[in-house]
């Protein structure tokens, strides 16, 4: 039985499991995968920043983590989307680990009320396990970049010849330093961010650009400071007006890589060389702080021509792609239900009253923001039936379907329904009859399994007799089973 839920980063036991299953599922197959430090992330995970929420999820067979997954959203822009990165060890592959994870994925966005799903993918070849599982998920790719790698120390002679190539630099001036930017600096480093945001490919992908502030700068630096220190050097017009900078990220707690982030020169001030000029100068601060580092990573998007011919001289050469891809699903109401099933293997079923009839379906009702699903699964049963759930009921059935009609305000609904055996109780939730019926919930009733295969009534999953028939012949899949109507 596979079992997905939150991980608590702080019990570090745990955590260094679940990171190892991450670390493992990322690099199997790629030749430079680049994998967030162990430290870094649990600093990510355990200190949450005012601007975006990650949280860690894994899949659990008899308490051993078999894959893993960063769910992220961001809490004051981009409201629409959340992103996904789903890994899992090769030897857990083709179990549906990965599509339990992916479920766990559909039901909190849906909580959250957001419709866009977003992911990277590293791809070595024509396709991959990642890429090939995506796909068929749905989701289609909208930018692709190449992931370039150069070996360190850079080749000395490589770089005689990009100086006497660059020649001598009019007009402009060079400012670098490590760490955090100089207070003298901080607005048009700022500004530059800005500037990096909107200029940079991103092809069909959904972005809302946020300008950068000099607390947002601060705030960020603080943060990323704790795990990396940042390399940068800024071109200035004589002026003294910014025209352009590069950022290498040396990683504290990694001592194979080393990475090449933004490279931007603005566009007034392009044909210069400056471009060269600024790595050149960035690459001199990564020789003084470099220790072990053996590699230096950057990406640049197969339709950046310029970039990808500066990368080219300065001796980066292509490993794998990296996609970028995206799904828009419809906005479900999410809900928690329970099949209870009683000593006599007799179903517990509710009755709907709505327009077009009566409806017999799983006790259970919708989630709140804030819950898990298990959370608003104990909450709903305590309300209408009066049923205390265990900590981790089998995961039965995940079902979404897409219809007009189902709820109001809502293309659909998305139902995580659960196994629940339990011993004679009687049915009687906290709701009273009255608050039970204006949810049009009129009703309930013991079902044989007989009795289920012989009705002629209205079942919501419509095939909710065979279904309880496979449970109590065969008991509850290993992961959830995907249904529609």
């Amino acid at each position: 039985m596979i079992i997905v839920r939150e991980i608590d980063p702080a019990d570090l036991a745990l955590f260094d499991e679940w990171y190892d299953a991450l670390r493992t599922g990322v690099v199997a197959g790629r030749e430079a995968a680049l994998v967030v430090g162990r430290e870094a992330l649990g600093f990510s995970l355990r200190t949450p920043g005012p601007l975006k929420r990650r949280i860690a999820v894994g899949a659990f067979e008899d308490d051993r983590v078999l894959g893993t997954m960063l769910f992220e959203y961001r809490l004051t822009d981009n409201l629409d989307t959340v992103e996904v990165e789903i890994d899992v060890p090769p030897q857990h592959r083709r179990r549906g680990i990965g599509t339990a994870l992916w479920h766990w994925a559909v039901t909190r966005a849906a909580q959250l009320g957001r419709t866009i799903f977003q992911s990277e993918i590293g791809v070595p070849g024509e396709s991959s396990p990642g890429s090939a599982f995506a796909e068929r998920l749905g989701f289609t790719v909208e930018h692709v970049e190449d992931h370039l790698v150069v070996p360190l120390p850079y080749d000395e002679g490589r770089l005689d010849e990009l100086r006497w190539s660059a020649g001598t630099l009019d007009g402009y001036r060079l400012t670098s330093w490590a760490g955090v930017c100089p207070p003298e600096h901080q607005q048009a480093y700022a500004d530059l961010h800005t500037a990096m945001d909107e200029d940079v490919p991103t092809g069909g992908m959904t972005r809302e650009v946020v300008p950068w502030t000099v607390e947002k700068l601060q705030a960020s630096e603080q943060r990323v400071g704790r795990n990396y220190l940042a390399l940068v050097t800024m071109a200035h017009t004589l002026s003294g007006a910014p025209a352009g900078y590069t950022l290498i990220y040396l990683p504290r707690a990694d001592a194979e890589h080393a990475q090449q982030d933004d490279t931007l020169v603005l566009r007034e001030h392009r044909g210069h060389n400056l471009g060269t000029h600024l790595k050149l100068a960035n690459l001199d601060q990564l020789a003084k702080h470099r220790t072990t580092q053996r590699f230096l990573h950057t990406w640049t998007a197969l339709s950046n021509a310029p970039m990808q011919k500066v990368n080219a001289r300065f001796g980066f050469r292509s490993v794998e792609q990296n996609r970028e891809v995206e799904l828009t699903c419809p906005r479900l109401r999410p809900a928690a239900r329970a099949l209870v099933v009683d000593p006599d293997d007799r179903i517990l079923l509710v009755r709907f009253e709505f327009d077009d009839g009566p409806l017999w379906t799983t006790p259970g009702g919708g989630l709140e923001a804030d819950e898990t699903l298990i959370e608003g699964l104990r909450r709903e049963l305590r309300e209408e039936i009066g049923l205390e759930t265990p900590d981790d009921p089998p995961h039965l059935w995940h079902q979404e379907v897409v219809a007009e009609g189902h709820a109001t305000g809502y293309d659909g609904v998305l139902n995580d329904i659960f196994l629940i055996r339990t011993g004679p109780f009687t049915v009687g939730g906290t709701l009273t009859e009255i608050e039970l019926q204006a949810e049009n919930l009129h009703g309930h009733r013991w079902w044989t399994l007989g009795e289920l295969q012989s009705a002629e009534d209205r079942f919501a999953p419509r095939s909710l007799p065979s279904l309880v028939e496979s449970v109590l012949r065969n008991g509850p899949p290993t992961t959830p089973l995907a249904l529609g109507l």
